[in-house]
This record gives structure tokens, C-alpha cells and sequence, in this order.
């Protein structure tokens, strides 16, 4: 069974862009197991039927799951979503046995199994009466199997908790697409309120900036059929394909020239480094995190080295409205700043997910760090934070983080779905979760009301709800709205974050400062 462990955050599909090599949608990791390239058809996944599709959910639920789950419950739940679409069956719930009704008249009963934690005698009893319902149900037997996958998966991720979901198939594909790369062209295209397919970006080296497209062109066609009016999924799914293969994007460029572009696709990874010097400080944002984020991260700090010399004074690291990613990259990125010792915990009820994970790296920038994150931060973005912050290697500038402190296990499904399952909670170097919770700052930058006046004693009065906000171990819910309002969570991504940032760097003794307010005690920190 294909498993992919990884920190989930959907992106508003309001605001979320479309790549034309990739979907920039969740935070994806890799995959434990040898291989995640599927080898079934599309044809065989299409022919894939509810039965089995829910029967590997439950076994995976049941052995998975961070909670251990109530399937007599979650069962019936299952087979409301299941049968939505015709009202006359029901499931009428015994103390031995579940009875299947179709306008009022048993059609068939099955026992349930003695132990409500069992997700495979669970399953297996679904799949009898799925297949019974199926068979007296003319609305059934019309409806797509998607449909009724759906239907079924999602009244069951809804029984578990809020970051456990179902992908249908196109999403799943999306999800590895982002996670792995793939074929593409290397565009993130955008529609706007005209309906018109604009190019936004181009990536470096990509098969498109090779080609000379160039951000503001519009998508007239692909392979000679038009996009016009087509949807930003149409679009993208007509520029994906197999590396090698060629493609022709026509373009029409400045409102009058159109331009019909050959190239050959290659394996396109979305880009989630981006570098830029200020002054002498190197401001790196980290927007993501995928398979190639470590590598991107460290060409950016060798550019800096390079560009700025014995004068680079520091480097900012803005996770702001950074969703997350991949697990073993938040761990390799923040290998990059810390040189040994614990940087996060997972515990879960899977004995695999008791796990610490320690910084193995020979290689770590000593330089100053400022890490920036806001409400949006989440994931394996506030892992990086949490360590860096617990470690002593950064003080942590903005507002308080979105509060995902859980680690989601990805299962591939029968039907080339995904079952997205959360299976344990991560613990900073320190102890605390930040589920819920967040990543405190160090700074939080609402309240510096003047950056140049910015001082010790400033950042001092930070310091006892620091050390309350990391001595929390289970929180009450009224706890963690007490909590959170002491440095509300924002959306913006605010200039002032960034010039508190160079404040710190460019006063080594204030940065040293700053950074001991929110730090464990390194001679005891964990190892």
C-alpha cells in the first residue's frame, strides 16, 4: 500500500493559482514506501467500486488513525453519505446486527462485529451491504461509482477530525503532481475576471522560459485547440504530460501578437525558494515545502554568500502564508540551521509515529536568522519555526502561527483516490504542541509601534508569555483562545515584519537578545 506521510492545508480555491506544472493546493511529503507510481490503468481505477475503495479506507483507519475510532458509529455515517441519492434506503441499526431497508422492507441484515475498533470486519460488513443496496437500488445502479465514493468517503473523513479528508482521483493526481513533479511546462497561469489565461510566472530553466513565453502573455490554445472560455483545470491538464513529449503553447502577446511556441515538456518541480538581497541581508522566501525546497534553499544562501560576501549580516527566512509540506523537508530545512540535536517529536497510536527527528547535518549556516510568520504559516512551515525558536538559531518575527501541529499519512486507494489520515501530533524540541495553538513570535510586530525605536527592553516583555505559551502540555480550548489573543494571528504579510527583521540583524547584541527570550536552555536541550 502506497503511504506518503505529509502536513496538510488546502488552499482557498478563491485564491489558490493554478500551475501549469503543478497545483499548488496542499503540502505533500515523500513517500515511505519503494515506489508511489501506480501501475493500474485508468481504466481499471475507473472500474474500481465503493466496496473496495471504503474497505482499504477502514483497514487503513483502524490501523492508522491518531485516535482510535468508533466504527459502529462511523459506519452508519458511511452509508448515509453512500446512499444520499436514493431516500428510500436506510440503515436501521441493531445491537447485533445492521439492517438494511428500502422503503420500509428488509432487503438484507448482517451481525456486526463484536469490536467497534475493528476496521476491517467493519469494512467488510459495508461491502456486503453496499453491494445489497446497489442491487435493489435502480438510482444506485445509475449513479456514477465516483459519486458514491464520494458520498461514502467524505461522511467518513468527517467522523475522524478536521485535517483527515478524502481526495477523489483529479485532486490525488494534482496532490502527487506536487509532490513528485512531473511533466510540464513550468507556467503558473491565473484567470482573470474576464475569463482570459494569463501566464504569471515563468520558472527558470523551464521548457516555457527556454521557449521565450514571458509573464503577461495569454493562453489562446494548446496543440491547436482553444482555451478560450475553458477552465484553469482544462487548461492545465492540456499542458501536462509526458516528459519528452512535445507540446505547442499559442500565446497572444501585448493585445495583437500571436505567437504559437514549440517545446518539449520536462519534469517541472513548482519552485518554493525565491531569493532577494536587501542590502546587506539576504531575504529568502520560502513559500512551500516540496522535494527540491532543501536544494533551492541552499543555492539561495550560497547566491547570498556569494553576491554579499563578509558583509551578509543575516538572512531572513519569511514563512508568512507558507502552508506546509513535505515532512522530511521541514526536517532537512531546518537541518540547514541546526547542526545536532532534536528539532520535533511525533506521537501517535501507530507505533511507527513515536518518532524524534534529529539534525544529522554536517553542513549548517551559521549566519543570524530572523524567521517571519503570520496566521497562514502552518505545517512544516511552523516546524521549522518551532525549532529554530526552541534551538536558539532564530528569533521568530510577526504574528502567532495557524496552529497545525498534526502529521497526516496519505493512502492511495483503489480507485487512484487518496485518503488523507491523520496520524499523530508533532511536539517541539521544548515539549508543547502547537496544535491549535501556533508558533508564538519572538516579536510579535503589531505591537512595535516604532521599528528604530525597537529595543531590549521591548523584547523582554515577551518573554514570561513565551515561556507560558511552551510550558502549555494540554491546553483547554478556552486556554488556547486566552493564548491566541496575546499576539492575534494575521492574513497580511506586512513590510513592517520585514524591517523589524534587519532591525534585529543589523544590532548583533539586540538579535542575541531577541533570541534568548524564546529559546530552551541549549546546554539542556534535548538530544
Amino acid at each position: 500500500m502506497p503511504v506518503v506521510r505529509f502536513l496538510n492545508i488546502a488552499l482557498s480555491h478563491a485564491t489558490a493559482a493554478l500551475l501549469a506544472a503543478s497545483l499548488v493546493a496542499s503540502c505533500e511529503p515523500t513517500s515511505d514506501s519503494s515506489s508511489s507510481v501506480s501501475t493500474r490503468s485508468p481504466a481499471t481505477a475507473a472500474d474500481v467500486g465503493v466496496e473496495r475503495v471504503v474497505l482499504q479506507a477502514y483497514r487503513a483507519i483502524g490501523d492508522r488513525h491518531l485516535n482510535e475510532p468508533d466504527f459502529r458509529k462511523m459506519s452508519l455515517e458511511t452509508y448515509k453519505g453512500f446512499a444520499a441519492t436514493d431516500p428510500l434506503l436506510s440503515l436501521q441499526p441493531g445491537d447485533r446486527a445492521f439492517t438494511l431497508l428500502r422503503d420500509g422492507h428488509q432487503v438484507v441484515s448482517r451481525p456486526t462485529p463484536a469490536d467497534p475498533s475493528d476496521g476491517r470486519a467493519w469494512g467488510a460488513m459495508l461491502a456486503e451491504l453496499f453491494a445489497a443496496s446497489i442491487d435493489v437500488s435502480p438510482v444506485l445502479q445509475q449513479a456514477e461509482r465516483g459519486t458514491l465514493i464520494r458520498g461514502a468517503m467524505g461522511a467518513t473523513t468527517k467522523q475522524l477530525d478536521k485535517n483527515s479528508r478524502y481526495a477523489d482521483p483529479d485532486e490525488a493526481k494534482d496532490n502527487r503532481f506536487q509532490r513528485d513533479g512531473g511533466g510540464g511546462i513550468g507556467i503558473t497561469v491565473e484567470r482573470t475576471d474576464d475569463k482570459r489565461i494569463l501566464i504569471r510566472a515563468v520558472q527558470d530553466g523551464s521548457p516555457a522560459f527556454k521557449g521565450g513565453v514571458q509573464v503577461g502573455d495569454q493562453i489562446v490554445a494548446v496543440e491547436g485547440e482553444s482555451m478560450i472560455d475553458k477552465t484553469l483545470g482544462d487548461v492545465v491538464h492540456k499542458l501536462r504530460g509526458s516528459v519528452g513529449q512535445p507540446v505547442t503553447l499559442t500565446v497572444l502577446r501585448g493585445g495583437n501578437q500571436e505567437l504559437a511556441i514549440e517545446m518539449r515538456r520536462s519534469r517541472i518541480i513548482p519552485t518554493t525558494v525565491t531569493y532577494e538581497r536587501k542590502d546587506n541581508v539576504a531575504l529568502i522566501h520560502l513559500t512551500g515545502f516540496n522535494s527540491a525546497t532543501t536544494d533551492s534553499l541552499t543555492s539561495a544562501l550560497d547566491r547570498a554568500r556569494s553576491e554579499i560576501g563578509r558583509d551578509l549580516q543575516g538572512i531572513i527566512l519569511d514563512m508568512r502564508s507558507n502552508r506546509g509540506g513535505l515532512l522530511d523537508q521541514a526536517q532537512s530545512v531546518a537541518e540547514v540551521f541546526i547542526g545536532d540535536g532534536v528539532i520535533f517529536s511525533t506521537r501517535g497510536r501507530h507505533p511507527d509515529s513515536q518518532r524524534t527527528y534529529r539534525s544529522a547535518s554536517r553542513r549548517t549556516a551559521e549566519l543570524p536568522v530572523v524567521a517571519l510568520v503570520n496566521g497562514n504559516s502552518a505545517s512544516a512551515a511552523e516546524i521549522v519555526a518551532a525549532a529554530l525558536q526552541d534551538r536558539g538559531r532564530a528569533a521568530v518575527v510577526g504574528t502567532t502561527s495557524y496552529g497545525k501541529g498534526t502529521v497526516q499519512t496519505v493512502i492511495r486507494l483503489p480507485n487512484e483516490g487518496e485518503l488523507v489520515l491523520t496520524w499523530s501530533r508533532l511536539l517541539a524540541p521544548s515539549g508543547y504542541t502547537w496544535n491549535e495553538q501556533g508558533v508564538m513570535p519572538n516579536i510579535c510586530s503589531a505591537k512595535v509601534d516604532d521599528v528604530t525605536a525597537l529595543a531590549a527592553s521591548s523584547v523582554d516583555a515577551n518573554k514570561p508569555l513565551l515561556q507560558r505559551w511552551h510550558a502549555e502540555r494540554n491546553p483547554s480550548h478556552d486556554d488556547i483562545v486566552s493564548l491566541r489573543r496575546i499576539c492575534p494571528p494575521g492574513e497580511e504579510s506586512p513590510q513592517r515584519d520585514v524591517d523589524i527583521a534587519a532591525r534585529l540583524l543589523r544590532d548583533p547584541a539586540l538579535y542575541a537578545h531577541a533570541v534568548r527570550t524564546g529559546s530552551i536552555d541549549q546546554a539542556s536541550a534535548p538530544r
